[in-house]
């Protein structure tokens, strides 16, 4: 069976504690077991790393407790943050970081017609025991024919995973990008984790 992943800034605590409800199946929040070993071990060869980097994409999200089925890793950081990870992780590479353009498969929702969404980064794989793992470095959007954006900046929110502590990208931000990009589905989960939130004990 999956392990729980719980949302925790203070310290490890890796044990739900709700009120005296039996929750419901959607409210229960799981990483599947070698997504989350991967997870453990990255965060544990990365624990020392000087780069800016966060889990983002829907990793990042379930460990904040959002209701979401992950089937990657994903890291954020800065284009300069790169090649300090790709050395620390240098066994698992697949790929070197590159710069790679590409559409997502989600278009935007924010007007009378679908408009597709792009993004921008210095791009790296790899393979952890066959979880894939994607870096992207001064990740930028695009919508349509917009210009493209800034590079993602934040400062990392901090999460533990079974006792390792790990960054993540802040729920804030992605609930920002959600509504710039009109997914209202995505908002309301994370707006569903954050009211979970008050009936846990952290």
């Amino acid at each position: 069976m999956p392990a729980p992943v719980v949302p925790n800034r203070s310290k490890p605590l890796n044990i739900p504690i709700l009120e005296s409800r039996v929750p419901k199946p959607e409210e229960l929040v799981v990483l599947s077991k070698p997504l989350l070993e991967a997870t453990i071990k990255i965060g544990n060869l990365l624990n020392d790393c000087s780069a800016k980097w966060a889990l983002g994409g829907d990793i990042g999200e379930i460990l904040n407790g959002v209701n979401v089925q992950p089937d990657h890793i994903a890291i954020l950081t800065t284009a300069e943050g790169c090649p300090e990870i790709g050395k620390k992780l240098a066994e698992f590479q697949v790929e070197a970081s590159r710069l790679v353009e590409r559409q997502i498969r989600r278009n935007a929702e924010i007007g009378p017609k679908p408009l597709p969404v792009k993004i921008r980064s210095y791009e790296s794989r790899f393979n952890f025991d066959g979880q894939r793992l994607e870096v992207h470095g001064d990740l930028r959007i695009k919508v349509g024919e917009w210009d493209w954006g800034d590079p993602l900046d934040f400062e990392p929110e901090y999460v533990y995973v079974v006792g390792v502590k790990v960054p993540v990208v802040p729920l804030k931000l992605k609930t920002e990008l959600y509504l710039g990009l009109g997914w209202m589905d995505r908002v309301r989960k994370i707006n569903e984790a954050m009211a979970r939130r008050h009936h846990k004990i952290v």
